[in-house]
């Protein structure tokens, strides 16, 4: 038998990694996620994602689930820590034992969703490097994520798919001869495959270029949305593409798809970019260096506020108006500015909204020094 146990309390890894929560969030604070990392087109596409959803067969989807069935699915999800072959750096983490912070620091980190972060339910069997993670009990028994940097789509799947046949060995999944893998939500229904890319498309935003953008890729079979929202709501400029089917098209189509549609919208934004530095070089000169002082010397920051001046200097950066940043760093801020993320750095819960924002102007002036 392997050497692991359950862990309670703050204590909540099980598998070949061990040791307590306290420990595993320093370690994702001090080690730079995906986003710090470059790859293809990282000026205009800062990660690809590849989810494949499977479910178990007899088994009620988890918002329906009994207790019995939830710990069975938790078992599968420790029987792949203790015996996969992908990995050795494995935890199963039991999000009910986590406190509401750390929850919304994995949330924030792109690791679960906002669903898991409420559930009762759910668990996630987490890679060490976070190369790879399966969430357990979102909206259907296992969500197999990878997240690379940049757009590398191909890669990102091909490790899915590893997880995917791995998982399978513990779990046997629900499927049709006449639909494909079963889901719980029918747009998924079929290969199981959900691939998204992550834009940043400042210029597209600022020229009031979305909607039709969001045209065009409805047009092509994928979906333009805001990070805050499905529709084009966002944070920082930031907006996802994905695919909207699953069925009657083959996984390697989808992935096809999706290379074009994002070559499509990093043209576009490319374009704009070019052509707003010829003609209107001082508007975007003084947009950029306005956000960048405001950056420095600000006592008090909101995050929204934060996202709108860190999103103006990363396009600066990427056009040479700022030299002396890595554009890396400013992906890195953008994820180290979230509340979480924060207290974690703070070693501290902050007691209102107001302590959180001068400690957020406090980390920005010192990274921007």
């Amino acid at each position: 038998m392997s050497d692991t146990k359950t862990l309670h309390g703050s204590e909540m890894l099980y598998g070949r990694l061990r040791g307590s929560s306290a420990f595993m969030f320093e370690n994702m604070i001090e080690n730079q996620g995906f986003w710090s990392q470059t790859g293809p087109y990282s000026d205009v596409v800062l990660s690809t994602r590849v989810r494949i959803a499977r479910n178990m067969p007899g088994f009620l989807f988890p918002n329906k689930m009994d207790r019995r069935s939830v710990e069975l699915i938790h078992s599968i999800g420790k029987r792949f820590v203790e015996d996969s072959e992908l990995s050795s750096d494995l935890s199963f983490i039991d999000l009910h034992v986590l406190d509401d912070n750390d929850k919304r620091f994995l949330r924030e980190r792109n690791l679960i969703t906002y669903e898991m972060e409420k559930s009762k339910d759910s668990a996630i069997v987490l890679e060490g490097d976070e190369q790879f993670s399966i969430l357990i009990n979102e909206e259907d028994h296992f969500r197999i994520q990878v997240i690379k940097p940049g757009f590398q789509i191909m890669d990102a799947y091909r490790l899915a798919d590893r997880v995917d046949d791995d998982l399978n060995r513990f779990a046997s999944y629900a499927y049709s001869d006449d639909l494909g893998y079963l889901t719980a939500c029918p747009s998924n229904v079929g290969t199981g495959l959900r691939v998204s890319s992550m834009v940043h498309l400042p210029m597209l935003t600022l020229l009031n270029r979305i909607p039709e953008t969001g045209k065009l890729i409805r047009d092509m079979g994928f979906v333009l949305r805001g990070t805050s929202g499905d529709d084009y709501k966002t944070v920082g400029c930031m907006y996802l593409i994905s695919n909207r089917i699953s069925l009657g098209i083959s996984e390697i189509d989808i992935i096809e798809e999706l290379d074009v549609v994002t070559s499509k919208v990093v043209e576009l934004e490319s374009e704009l970019r070019d052509s707003y530095v010829s003609e209107q070089g001082n508007h975007l000169d003084d947009r950029v260096w306005r956000s960048y002082g405001i950056l420095q010397y600000s006592r008090k920051m909101h995050f929204l506020e934060a996202m709108e001046h860190l999103s103006h200097v990363r396009l600066g950066i990427i056009l040479s108006v700022v030299k002396n940043i890595s554009l890396f760093k400013i992906n890195d801020l953008m994820v180290n500015i979230q509340q979480s993320h924060l207290q974690k750095i703070a070693n501290k819960v902050f007691d209102d909204t107001t302590e959180c924002d001068i400690f957020r102007a406090e980390y920005l002036r010192k990274q921007l020094k």
